[in-house]
């Protein structure tokens, strides 16, 4: 019943207008650093951020 989805479909079939390299290296290092910081401020702040440690002790 559902084989049909189950095929992988060409990425040529699938439509859409072309996306120029400019727009996709710029996309994909905008979301590199995007996750480098969540992560940067996840090994600063994480025990705050997850109520092991409060801010105003020291």
């Amino acid at each position: 019943m559902f084989a049909r989805f189950a095929r992988a479909i060409p990425r040529s079939q699938l439509g859409g207008p072309p996306i120029p390299p400019l727009y996709r290296y710029t996309a994909t290092g905008l979301g590199a650093s995007m996750w480098f910081w969540i992560f940067y401020r996840a090994k600063e702040d994480g025990p705050v951020l997850l109520g092991w440690k409060h801010p105003w002790d020291h």
